[in-house]
């Protein structure tokens, strides 16, 4: 079984050209314009944040829910696929499908920054964002009733991430809130494309380490509740 579930979502993702084509050129359309159109790169690092994080959580979410109903998740299981493993698959292919599909529009925005040496620390970002919006995604997607309510919890738990990484204001020193915001993996990506735009240094290892640690705490959560996770999918 080791594979079969990443190996499914790729050759699924592939063979599915139309919506794997979709899936690059729709957030492509959204970027290039305020790449290319002047915006201020404070404005236009928050709107790639939103945009990116947003793309993974209801990527995540979605098909879940419409697996569930469908029954191929109960298929799986029956078919001695371990929830943990099938979650686990599924997460990690979902994150590596987000980050060739939005690789053009990284291609673009850092073209339009002109410091495109800069982006190796923004894909690494970008790759961190989108592991924590699918698994947001399935925590969506174990909650929710509907694909309605997949969708809103979805939203709601990004956006609500997304202010207290600092992505629409930045908290005062000292306060709850930026003790919060160093916490939030979500900062990296923006304070990634900031740094790439010369508009704040590259954060330190003692600033990269506490989001990272969150991250993967929420990852061990979710695999060791796999089967809760996966259930409440169904």
């Amino acid at each position: 079984m080791i594979g079969l579930i990443w190996s499914l979502e790729w050759a699924v993702a592939t063979r599915r050209r139309r919506l794997f084509g979709l899936n690059a050129l729709i957030p492509l359309l959204l970027v290039g314009p305020i790449a290319f159109s002047g915006a201020p790169a404070q404005h236009a690092a928050a709107v790639y944040t939103v945009l990116f994080t947003i793309f993974g959580a209801f990527g995540s979410c979605i098909p879940l829910i419409r697996d569930g109903e469908s029954g191929l998740l109960t298929r799986f299981m029956l078919a001695g696929v371990p929830p943990r493993s099938l979650l686990t698959q599924r997460v990690l292919a979902a994150t590596s499908l987000d980050t060739v599909q939005l690789l053009p529009s990284l291609i673009v925005i850092a073209l339009a920054s002109g410091n495109a040496q800069a982006f190796g620390g923004v894909l690494a970002a970008l790759m961190l964002t989108l592991l924590v919006a699918n698994l947001l995604g399935v925590w969506a997607a174990a909650l929710a009733r509907s694909v309605a309510e997949g969708a809103l919890f979805a939203a709601v738990s990004s956006l609500l991430l997304l202010h207290a990484a600092g992505a629409f204001r930045t908290p005062a020193p000292g306060t709850l809130s930026a003790g919060v915001e160093r916490l939030v993996p979500f900062r990296l990506l923006h304070e990634s494309l900031l740094a790439a735009e010369g508009l704040s240094p590259p954060g330190s290892g003692a600033d990269l380490l506490p989001p990272i640690l969150v991250a993967a705490a929420l990852a061990l959560v979710t695999i060791a509740g796999g089967r809760r996770v996966a259930v409440g999918a169904v």
